[in-house]
C-alpha cells in the first residue's frame, strides 16, 4: 500500500505525506466544541489545521510549514474558517530540527503569534505528556476535505469525528518500519475512513480535561477503510514542546 500526503494543495514527491480529510465527519455547530482548533490560511485559503497550546503558541505539523512565516494567518474562534473570530499573522514558525520530509518522522512545528484573547470560543488545550492505551477514544476536528483527491471539497464548517487509538504493533502490521516511536496511530474500525486536516488535533478526554495527543501527520492515499492513519505523538517530544511552546 502506498502512502501519500498533500501540503498547500500541491502533491509532493516523497514516500509519506500527511492526510487532509474528514471523510464521514459531522458539522461542528458550536464555537465552544473544540475551542483550541485553528485554521492556517494563506491569502484566505485554508491549508492546514493547528491547536492553541498557549496565548501565543500554536501546535502544528512540520510538513505544514510555510516560509516566510508571515505568509500564514492563524484563524481562531470560529467553526467557519471564512468567518474568523480572531486572526493573527504568524511571527515565526519553528520546525522540529529532526524532521524528515522523506519519512515524515518528527513531524512537529510550533507557530508564534501575538497573544489571542481567551473566551468560550478560543481556549488552549493541554499537551499530553503521557501515552494512552490502545482502544482509547479520541476526537478529530478540522476543515479537512470531505472527499478524496487533491481537488476534494474543503467544507466551510469545521468537521468532527471520533476514532480509537491503536498500538504500535497494530499499526506496524500495515505500515511496517514507516511507523516510529514519534507516531500515534488510530483507526475507527468502521466502514468510514476518518482523518483530520494536516497539522490538526487528535485529542483525548482525560477525566474531563482534553489533552492534545497528536497532530495529523500521514496516512494512505484515497479513502481506504482498513489502513490506520498516523499523528505525530506529542508525548514523544514533550520536553521540546515544553521548551518552545510556552507551556
Amino acid at each position: 500500500m502506498k502512502i501519500f500526503a498533500i501540503f498547500a494543495f500541491v502533491l509532493l514527491a516523497q514516500s509519506a505525506q500527511s492526510e487532509d480529510r474528514v471523510v464521514g465527519g459531522s458539522d461542528v455547530t458550536s464555537t465552544s466544541f473544540a475551542p483550541w482548533q485553528v485554521s492556517l490560511q494563506k491569502s484566505g485559503s485554508h491549508f492546514c489545521g493547528g491547536s492553541i497550546i498557549s496565548a501565543t503558541k500554536i501546535m502544528c505539523a512540520a510538513h505544514c510549514v510555510l516560509s516566510p512565516a508571515s505568509s500564514t494567518t492563524v484563524v481562531a474562534g470560529t467553526v467557519q474558517y471564512k468567518n474568523p473570530g480572531q486572526s493573527r499573522t504568524a511571527l515565526s514558525w519553528l520546525r522540529h530540527p529532526q524532521y524528515s520530509s522523506t519519512t515524515i518522522d518528527y513531524d512537529y512545528s510550533i507557530i508564534t503569534i501575538s497573544a489571542l484573547s481567551f473566551n468560550s470560543a478560543v481556549q488552549p488545550i493541554e499537551v499530553a505528556s503521557q501515552e494512552y492505551p490502545a482502544g482509547t477514544q479520541a476526537l478529530m476536528t478540522g476543515w479537512g476535505k470531505t472527499s478524496g483527491g487533491i481537488f476534494g471539497q474543503i467544507p466551510n464548517n469545521m468537521q468532527y469525528a471520533y476514532t480509537n487509538l491503536i498500538s504500535q504493533i497494530q499499526c506496524k502490521a500495515t505500515w511496517g518500519s514507516q511507523v516510529t516511536d514519534r507516531m500515534q496511530c488510530a483507526n475507527d474500525n468502521t466502514n468510514r475512513r476518518l482523518q483530520g486536516d494536516s497539522g490538526g488535533p487528535l485529542a483525548v478526554n482525560d477525566g474531563g480535561v482534553w489533552k492534545l495527543v497528536g497532530n495529523t501527520s500521514w496516512g494512505a492515499s484515497g479513502c481506504s477503510t482498513s489502513a490506520p492513519s498516523a499523528w505525530s505523538k506529542n508525548s514523544a517530544v514533550y520536553s521540546w514542546i515544553q521548551s518552545n511552546g510556552g507551556i
